[in-house]
C-alpha cells in the first residue's frame, strides 16, 4: 500500500467514525473509487481527500453520490450527486497553481473558476463550488450577484480565451451560470459549511476579482495559457 492508499484509507477511518454506520458502504465506494483511479495515475491526494470529505458529508444528508464522475468527452465531474431526483456537481477547487503560473496566479484561478462554473453547471440541476477555509475562491463578483451586464460577461470571456482555446466558453454559457452553494471543507476537522453565494461575497467582497480587476488582468502579458 503506497502513500495514497494509505491516506485514503486512513481518512475513510476516520469518517466513518465521524459519521456513524449509516454511510459507512458508501465510504468504502467511494474510498474503493478513489484508490482504483489513484492506480492508473488519474487523481492527487490533496484533492482527492477533500473530494471523500465532501463526498461522505453530501452522503450523510442523502445524497447518492459519484466521485469522478465522467460526463462527455474529456469532461469529468469531481462530485456527482443525486437527491429527491435531482443532480448537483461539486467542484473541488484547492487554490494550486502551477510553476507555469506563477506571475499571473489570480488571473489564472479567476480563468478557471470561470471555466468550471461555465462548463459543468449545464450537465446537473445544481452547480456548487466547494474549497478549503485557506482558500478564497476567485469568483468574479459578476457572477455572484443575480443581474449581470452582458459587457461584464464579455471581460470574462475574454479571460478565459486567454487560457482555455480548446474548448473556448461562449457568452450563452456564462449567462445561464447558476451557482447554488459554496462549501468550506475543513479536513483536519472534517467539518463541511455550506455558504450561500451572497453570503461569500459578503464574507470576501474586498478579496474577490471586480469588473476592474478583470480589465487590469486582460492588460497583463498571458504567460501560462494553454
Amino acid at each position: 500500500m503506497d502513500r495514497f492508499e494509505r491516506d485514503v484509507e486512513s481518512m475513510a477511518v476516520r469518517l466513518k467514525r465521524h459519521y456513524g454506520r449509516g454511510i459507512w458502504s458508501r465510504i468504502d465506494e467511494m474510498r474503493d473509487r478513489l484508490i482504483n483511479l489513484h492506480r492508473s495515475n488519474r487523481v492527487k491526494v490533496n484533492h482527492s481527500i477533500m473530494e471523500l470529505v465532501m463526498g461522505a458529508y453530501l452522503a450523510d444528508k442523502g445524497y447518492k453520490v459519484s466521485l469522478e464522475h465522467p460526463l462527455e468527452d474529456d469532461l469529468v465531474a469531481d462530485i456527482m450527486a443525486w437527491r429527491n431526483g435531482r443532480s448537483m456537481i461539486v467542484e473541488v477547487e484547492t487554490g494550486f497553481t502551477s510553476p507555469e503560473n506563477a506571475l499571473d496566479p489570480q488571473s489564472y484561478l479567476t480563468a478557471r473558476v470561470i471555466s468550471k462554473m461555465a462548463r459543468y453547471g449545464v450537465f446537473a440541476d445544481k452547480f456548487s463550488l466547494a474549497t478549503p477555509p485557506h482558500n478564497i475562491l476567485q469568483i468574479p463578483t459578476i457572477l455572484l450577484k443575480p443581474k449581470r451586464r452582458r459587457d461584464g460577461l464579455k471581460l470574462l470571456k475574454d479571460l478565459c480565451d486567454r487560457y482555455y482555446s480548446t474548448p473556448g466558453i461562449n457568452l450563452e454559457r456564462l449567462e445561464a451560470i447558476k451557482l447554488h452553494m459554496i462549501y468550506i471543507i475543513n479536513v483536519d476537522t472534517l467539518k463541511v459549511k455550506p455558504l450561500k453565494p451572497r453570503t461569500y461575497l459578503r464574507l470576501n467582497k474586498d478579496l474577490i476579482p471586480k469588473l476592474k480587476d478583470i480589465k487590469n488582468y486582460l492588460r497583463r502579458p498571458t504567460f501560462g495559457a494553454t
